[in-house]
């Protein structure tokens, strides 16, 4: 029997269904059924409990009777841990409305489920399903201020959250976006790498950068536990309000970087001013952010596309299979940042 590693991408779908449906019996869910909804570095499955026709509404942000099921990619299980219990901790503790992660009938946040195929095993994990419309388009104020107001929430509880002794998430400080620290290779060499119209403005955002995060610190007032991935494909709209999904690249960061994100699809454009506005305003109701912050929200928006960039041209290098595909995201993130100059001058 050929290793998994060995497999088509199909094989791989294949098995990866059988070790799903292992995992089915762990969480107590046995004749649910599975319906495959993505493959990129995870795979990710829906899982539907039958359910009479009278519980399928319901006003809250779950669907009832129905989970997502993912098949990691990652086998750190301390770090998928910290994943799942930040997300139990603003489901429960905050009342936000995140994917609320389902233990198994061991009660484990994570489990790992090996099967014949697949030997050495592959971590689980099992969350309700959110319940929402995904938006790329037709966006009004009213989304960004629901936008900002979610955010704004997160991030006042994370501020005073105490993380469990043992608690892993990385940090995406400076070191963790634009020094390297996760990588195995030099950054220099990731940098030199780089069309050379973009290498000297990586640079000059990467020192700025670092100027600035160093003068605000990691004191709760600037930096916490964010989700660090809130482009609009990860959040749900639904009578008003917005449901952030997807946190798998949660760690500590700042506050002013996960806003950036949010807002850096639509960079200086005539829309991005309303809802820049809009996103600031529905975040005030909740929480307050001082001016020496949000002073340099252009700049952790230019600190997104660089460390994009950057992160790009280490796939670029180590996937040549999707060098098309890795090439196109660094040039789109690369105009964004040769934008910020332009927008400086």
């Amino acid at each position: 029997m050929k290793s998994y590693e060995e497999l088509t991408r199909l094989g791989q779908l294949r098995r990866s269904r059988r070790l799903a449906e292992a995992a089915l019996k762990v969480y107590g869910l046995r004749g649910a059924r599975l319906t495959f909804v993505q493959y990129t570095a995870n795979i990710v499955y829906r899982v539907d409990v039958p359910s009479p026709a009278s519980d399928k509404d319901s006003p809250g942000p779950y669907v009832p009777n129905r989970y997502l099921l993912r098949v990691l990619y990652t086998n750190h299980l301390e770090g998928v841990k910290g994943e799942m219990t930040w997300l139990a901790a603003l489901s429960r503790e905050a009342g936000l409305p995140v994917p609320e992660p389902v233990p198994t009938l061991g009660g484990e946040l994570v489990t790992r489920i090996a099967t014949p195929g697949v030997p050495q095993g592959r971590l689980v994990s099992l969350m309700r399903w959110i319940d929402g419309q995904r938006l790329t388009t037709g966006f009004r104020p009213g989304h960004f201020r629901a936008w900002g107001r979610m955010m704004a929430r997160l991030h006042e509880f994370s501020a005073g959250w105490q993380p469990p002794e043992g608690f892993e998430r990385p940090h995406w400080d400076w070191a963790g976006q634009l020094g390297g620290a996760e990588f195995r290779i030099p950054v220099e060499e990731l940098v030199a790498s780089m069309p050379q119209h973009l290498q000297e403005p990586f640079q000059i955002v990467s020192q700025e950068a670092r100027q600035v995060m160093e003068g605000l610190g990691k004191g709760p007032d600037a930096y916490g536990l964010i989700h660090s991935d809130m482009y609009p494909e990860n959040v749900l709209f639904k009578a008003g309000e917005a449901y952030p999904i997807d946190f798998e690249d949660c760690g500590f960061g700042y506050w002013m970087w996960d806003i950036a994100i949010a807002l850096c699809l639509w960079p200086w454009t005539k829309e991005w001013y309303w809802m820049r506005d809009a996103f600031l305003e529905g975040y005030a109701q909740v929480r307050t952010l001082p001016e020496s912050q949000l002073q340099y929200l252009d700049l952790f928006m230019a600190v997104q596309y660089a460390t994009m960039v950057l992160w790009a041209s280490l796939f670029i290098r180590n996937d040549p299979a999707r060098l098309a595909e890795h090439e196109a995201w660094r040039a789109g993130d690369g105009d964004k940042l040769l934008r910020y100059f332009e927008r400086r001058r």
